[in-house]
C-alpha cells in the first residue's frame, strides 16, 4: 500500500492503485485497480464478491490477505501482469487518468510508445 505515484516531483492520483478511476475487464466494472487485483487472487467466488462489494480500498486490501479462501494457484506467477492488464484498462478508458502521463513525456519516441499503448487518439499538433 504506497498510495500516489509521484514522477519528476509531482504526485499523480491517476497512479495510485487505490484511486476510485473505474473501468471496465473482465466484463464487470471495477471501482479501482486494487479492488480488481485484490478479487483476482480468488477462485473462491463468495470472497470475491465480498473484495466487489467493498468500496473502500483499504479494505479491498485486507479482504485480499485472508488465507481461508481458495486463492488461484499460480497468484505469484500472474499477480504483475494482472495488475498490469488493470492499469492499463484504467488509462485507457479514462481521459482524465490517461492525460497527465500521456503528454508528461517530451521525447517523442516515448510519447508515441504511451499514447500507443494506452490507444491515445492521434492528434496534429
Amino acid at each position: 500500500m504506497g498510495g500516489p505515484c509521484k514522477c519528476d516531483g509531482k504526485t499523480y492520483h491517476c497512479m495510485d492503485n487505490f484511486a476510485k478511476i473505474p473501468f471496465k475487464l473482465d466484463g464487470l466494472t471495477w471501482i479501482s485497480c486494487e479492488q480488481y487485483f485484490q478479487a483476482k487472487k480468488f477462485v473462491d467466488e463468495a470472497h470475491i464478491a465480498k473484495i466487489r462489494n467493498e468500496t473502500e480500498g483499504t479494505k479491498q486490501w485486507e479482504l485480499g490477505q485472508k488465507r481461508s479462501a481458495k486463492r488461484v494457484p499460480n497468484w505469484e506467477e500472474v499477480k504483475i501482469d494482472v495488475m498490469y492488464e488493470a492499469n492499463k484498462a484504467k488509462f485507457e478508458q479514462d481521459d482524465g487518468a490517461r492525460e497527465p502521463i500521456a503528454n508528461k513525456y517530451s521525447d517523442g519516441k516515448m510519447q508515441r510508445t504511451l499514447k500507443r499503448e494506452l490507444k491515445v487518439p492521434e492528434t496534429d499538433e
